[in-house]
């Protein structure tokens, strides 16, 4: 097959070849300029130096942004007129990116303008309209300017897709509405985010009975993951309120193991066969620090199960004795018996003793008779009716009373197999 050739004349070639490297040339100083000037623009921290990034790359917006931050951040007052302008360069620039407009509408308010703050606003919303932070950001600029009808729609849209404006979004309509919980209540609907918050709200003003309500409204896998968080610390604030019936159930609903569950009206790990928690909860054995007694487990002697508690005596006055502690969270108005077994080895007369009082007040509802000072496994009860304002007793520890200056005590005492029964 014949080979055919195109032959160009040599003088048009040797003026197209220089004219396509000349070309070349420009294209790549203009675009590793370009390129430098966002590189340094993006890593800017200070004004002068974005504004090198401008006059390399007049026409880029990302260049007029970070002058405009930087202008911003100086917080001297004749930087703020031109940290505007470079805001409005940039979204003029690129009007199609939220994000640019979003900044603006918040540096027109800052700058005194709020009818073209909210055009910009508006204008970010626009371009994205299923963004939270431009929600939020346009909802609390309309609270601002007094409009709470659109402004709390915009806020509650924000709060329903990222739980951490939910918060802030309920404290805000708390305040508006001057704690009217019908008013909120119809504000919250059945958004879960605003739910939570709204019940944390309510603890927070200790209105415990009307944040139990909205906390039990949410669904048992919400209370258990996603606002795992609120439930801890509206359990916190019902413990410290005394309000321990409400604060069981939510510390329940909050625990996944069958294990960590309390019951209501029992002692739990009555037989010491479980390990305590070394930062026991409220309903947990507590046991105080201290020297005297010696406290611990003991496997080699027990009523039931593998091991019981002991307890190493050896007080010469018989004055410091560390607390042992269950709050126990109970009915109003129900016969409760309390049990324990003891066996003791003790050398002195002085002895101990349980009581059961209202975890609230620390008044004494029951007690048992005091330990013998030698016994096999033997006994202990205490019955009572729980008051109408008791939410939980709290069984203690206690020493018996003495009559004399000093009442030493040593020897061993074991107790095991703690109950509480309701009749």
């Amino acid at each position: 097959m014949a080979t055919r050739s195109i032959k160009l004349n040599s003088t048009a070639l040797r003026a197209i070849v220089p004219f396509l490297a000349v070309l070349c040339v420009i294209f790549t100083y203009f675009g590793a300029k370009w390129f430098f000037a966002n590189t340094i623009a993006a890593r800017a921290i200070y004004k002068e130096i974005a504004d090198f990034s401008v006059n390399l790359a007049p026409n880029d917006p990302q260049t007029h942004f970070a002058s405009a931050v930087l202008h911003e951040k100086t917080f001297l007052p004749e930087d703020l007129p031109k940290s505007l302008a470079e805001y409005e360069q940039a979204v003029a620039l690129s009007p199609s990116d939220y994000r640019l407009w979003f900044e603006l509408g918040k540096a027109r308010e800052r700058n005194g303008d709020p009818p073209e703050a909210e055009k910009a606003l508006r204008k970010a919303l626009a371009l994205a309209p299923n963004y939270s932070q431009v929600q939020w950001a346009l909802g609390n600029f309309l609270l601002r300017q007094g409009k709470s009808e659109e402004a709390f729609a915009e806020i509650r849209k924000a709060a329903e897709t990222d739980k951490t404006f939910a918060n802030p979004a309920v404290a805000s309509a708390w305040q508006l509405f001057q704690g009217d919980t019908a008013r909120i209540k119809s504000y919250v609907g059945d958004s879960a985010n605003l739910k939570a918050a709204f019940a944390l709200v309510l603890a927070k003003e200790k209105r415990f009975d009307e944040s139990f309500e909205v906390w039990n409204s949410l669904s048992e896998a919400a209370r258990k993951s996603d606002f795992k968080a609120n439930g801890d610390e509206i359990y916190q604030m019902m413990i410290e309120a005394k309000k321990y019936r409400a604060a069981l159930q939510i510390y329940s609903n909050n625990t996944d193991s069958d294990d960590k569950k309390i019951a209501l009206g029992r002692v739990t790990n009555g037989g010491f066969e479980a390990d305590n928690p070394k930062t026991p909860g409220v309903f947990e054995w507590q046991i105080a620090e201290g020297v005297e007694p010696q406290i611990g487990i003991d496997n080699t002697q027990k009523h039931g199960g593998n091991i019981s508690l002991k307890l190493i005596f050896n007080s010469s006055d018989g004055k410091a004795l560390r607390t042992v502690s269950q709050t126990v969270v109970v009915e109003a108005h129900k016969k409760y018996v309390f049990e324990t077994f003891y066996k003791s080895e003790l050398k002195t007369s002085a002895t101990v003793k349980w009581e059961l009082v209202d975890a609230a007040d620390n008044k004494v509802l029951a007690s048992t008779e005091t330990v013998s000072a030698n016994a096999d496994w033997t006994s202990l009860k205490a019955e009572f009716v729980v008051p109408e304002t008791t939410e939980a007793v709290t069984i203690r520890l206690v020493r018996a009373t003495c009559n004399t200056t000093l009442c030493p005590i040593s020897g061993k005492l074991w107790f095991d197999d703690f109950s509480l029964n309701g009749q």
